[in-house]
């Protein structure tokens, strides 16, 4: 009764009943503390701090129905300065600034200010995440985006969609998820990673962009796009579709692009149970410069179909476009089974294997104007400077790319900004 009396006196006129506006932590915390499911709790502009927020303590963040935090004005979003999660359900954040700033000793590849952990049914709708650069720690870190951006661990029907990350030193690093939906995004101005991958089962990611990197050069870094791995873990990734995603260099620096190293097969002699089972990746459109544009490891259940891999020059060498080996191609583990590589347009697709299916892929170079598949013969405007529209690599009439069902469609794609 004192819970909902609460709720009632802090509604204010013109709101419908269920949804509460606050100002301040500490009407934050209140209405949380009274929320039994369904509320809508509008936040005025300004800064609520860090919420740490678990099951057990003052302020359980589990409820029956859905709680949404949002911003009261969308042109003024509430900051929240830093969160962790634990053992939350049903809650969701839209329109929300999550603004973290860089401290002393912070470890810019392991400072984790924003994390959800062991939580289920879980929304970020319309959300920035937005980093800063790493200062007073050692020479290559210093000046370079520092922090996750986003930390998942242990969790199940979490959405993070039409949201922003920028400025991390990895974007979005998540580990045991099941049934997750990265939809929508835009990556962008990070130092090794946009999205970071271990343990995953039922995972879609759908139409985000990743883009412009800056990379400390000084470091050890392994930057890509995408990332899976499977070092020391005790179960493959399965069940993953990656889809419409525009990975570009931009007016950044180049990287990988879909990196699916198998560790746990090729480095812990691991058997067929940890090859990654039933991946799908298609109608992807990747411009970048790096040898590794699609690779794959040991996988049972593979589609690579419709993508489109697209050479351009590296930042540090505007002028040159490299060899041969600086192509994003494709690339899969001999030992996988059960594959399909049909339909893209790449540098290079793997030697096919028994067992396995190719067909109907383009093979394009910007090496050679006299051999077959020269972009200037293939593409409308393929030698433009950055940032790389995707619009200047659509096929060319009448020519060898000129055919429905071919690469990745081109009008699917913008950069999100």
């Amino acid at each position: 009764m004192m819970r909902l009396l609460f709720a009632l006196l802090i509604w204010p006129v013109g709101l419908w009943a269920g949804e509460i506006q606050v100002t301040g932590r500490e009407q934050l915390l209140s209405a949380l503390t009274a929320a039994k499911g369904g509320e809508v709790i509008s936040l005025s502009p300004g800064s609520y701090g860090d919420l740490d927020l678990f099951i057990g303590g003052p302020v359980p963040p589990s409820f029956v129905q859905t709680v949404t935090l949002k911003s009261a004005d969308p042109s003024k979003s509430a900051v929240i300065t830093g969160l962790k999660l634990t053992g939350a359900q049903n809650l969701t954040f839209q329109g929300l600034l999550f603004d973290y700033t860089y401290r002393p000793k912070d470890d810019p590849g392991q400072t984790r200010p924003f994390q959800v952990n062991d939580s289920k049914d879980i929304r970020f709708n319309q959300v920035v995440f937005d980093g800063d650069t790493a200062r007073g720690f050692s020479p290559e870190d210093n000046g370079f985006p520092a922090g996750l951006g986003l930390s998942l661990r242990n969790v199940t029907r979490l959405t993070l969609e039409n949201s922003e990350i920028r400025n991390f030193y990895r974007g979005l690093v998540v580990g045991e998820a099941t049934d997750t939906v990265i939809r929508r995004n835009n990556l962008h101005d990070l130092r090794s990673d946009g999205m970071n991958f271990v343990k995953v089962t039922g995972l879609l990611v759908e139409a985000n962009v990743i883009r412009d990197f800056h990379r400390s050069f000084a470091s050890d870094d392994h930057a890509d796009m995408i990332q899976f791995w499977s070092m020391n873990a005790d179960y493959p990734s399965t069940d993953v579709r990656i889809r419409r995603n525009f990975l570009t260099v931009g007016r950044g620096d180049h990287t990988q692009g879909i990196f699916m190293r198998n560790e746990a097969v090729d480095a812990q002699h691991g058997g067929p149970s940890m090859f990654y089972r039933d991946i799908v990746i298609e109608e992807n459109l990747i411009m970048n410069n790096h040898f590794h544009g699609i690779t794959v490891g040991e996988v049972d259940g593979l589609t690579i179909r419709r993508n489109t891999l697209i050479r351009v020059p590296r930042r540090s060498e505007p002028d040159q476009r490299g060899e041969f080996a600086m192509m994003p191609g494709i690339q899969v583990a001999e030992a996988s089974r059960n594959v399909a590589i049909t339909d893209n347009i790449a540098s290079r697709v793997p030697k096919s294997q028994r067992g396995w299916r190719q067909s109907g892929n383009a093979l394009v170079q910007d090496l050679d104007p006299l051999a077959a598949g020269f972009y200037s013969r293939v593409f409308v405007n393929p030698f433009v400077t950055a940032p790389y529209e995707p619009e200047n690599f659509r096929p060319l009439a009448g020519g060898g790319l000129d055919r429905d069902g071919l690469g990745a469609p081109m009008s699917a794609f913008h950069w999100g900004r």
